[in-house]
């Protein structure tokens, strides 16, 4: 067996989708050309690990990925018999010290890769959480910033279609350009449109990237939407108010003119309580997104802890 499979690479795209703004999965779309000769398998390099990565052609066929233990006596056996030699120990120095990894997927019997034929892949995996980051801002403490390396091994351009999240909007663009091996902040990707095209729609963010021999980077943020925050946040902050009037209710002057709403406080003090309680619990679920919900849980005690307060105050 040869140690690559002949193909040319004709066109990438990717499609990233975001599950509640946490989990990004990735769809790669690639399209290929075979050369002159028939392969049984599909060697692809990669500069990072990608967590549950899977391989289908446009029918749905799986092809399954070989571990790196039979990879390694592969490119040891092309090695030892002459055939690219040079790629071969490059390839297994590289995936020793972990500087690339080496994609060897076997394509089934009856889908071998025939002469000249043009077929679709789909690599899904999902988005390596290590560039994720920490960012400024009280929104922000609830956003994540996610990283995306454009390889600069590609010759044709790349499409990115970034789905949007129903609560969050994507912000905080960047293109991020690679010089002498470190990141240059090329600005927002509106600002580059020689490197990137950029297209927004009401679902999804399109970026149309250009090859580049030194790489690139995409930075972006997901960031909550205000609306989204607004109503359950002036809820928690319109119950806290009214358990601090529960407490504050006793002690209200009588010629004061709160006096009235005061007593009416007093009469009512047991259904008020339970009332804050049970609105408390319901406020929730007025965030759709279940990690903003999650993000925000404490502030639904605080109007009960207040309510209590108030009770022990009495």
């Amino acid at each position: 067996m040869e140690i690559s499979s002949r193909f040319e690479i004709v066109r990438v795209r990717n499609f990233v989708s975001h599950d509640h703004g946490r989990v990004t999965d990735i769809d790669k779309e690639i399209t290929i050309r075979s050369a002159d000769e028939p392969s049984d398998h599909i060697l692809l390099e990669s500069g990072e690990f990608l967590p549950s990565l899977r391989m289908r052609d446009s029918s749905g066929e799986e092809y399954p990925l070989m571990p790196n233990k039979h990879l390694r006596i592969m490119l040891e056996d092309a090695a030892a018999a002459g055939n690219d030699r040079s790629r071969a120990a490059r390839l297994l120095a590289d995936i020793n010290s972990r500087k690339t990894h080496l994609l060897w997927f076997r394509i089934p019997p009856h889908k071998t890769l025939r002469p000249n034929e043009t077929r679709i892949l789909h690599l899904t995996y999902e988005h390596p959480k290590k560039d994720d980051g920490a960012l400024g801002g009280v929104r922000s403490l609830m956003a994540r910033a996610i990283t995306i390396k454009v390889s600069p091994a590609l010759s044709v351009p790349t499409t990115w279609v970034l789905n949007k999240p129903g609560d969050y909007n994507i912000s905080r663009r960047r293109y991020m350009g690679i010089k002498d091996g470190a990141l240059v902040d090329m600005g927002s990707w509106d600002d580059n449109a020689d490197a990137v095209f950029c297209n927004d729609t009401e679902k999804s963010t399109s970026l149309h990237v250009k090859p580049d021999r030194n790489g690139a980077v995409l930075h972006y943020s997901l960031t909550p939407k205000k609306i989204v925050l607004a109503v359950p946040v002036a809820a928690i902050a319109m119950l806290s108010l009214l358990a601090v009037s529960v407490g504050a209710s006793p002690h209200v002057d009588m010629g004061s003119p709160l006096r009235p709403i005061a007593d009416a406080i007093v009469l009512h003090v047991l259904p008020i309580l339970l009332f804050i309680a049970a609105s408390s619990l319901v406020v929730p679920r007025l965030i759709d997104d279940a990690y903003l919900r999650g993000a925000l849980l404490w502030m639904y005690f605080v109007p009960v802890g207040l309510a209590l307060c108030s009770l022990v105050l009495w």
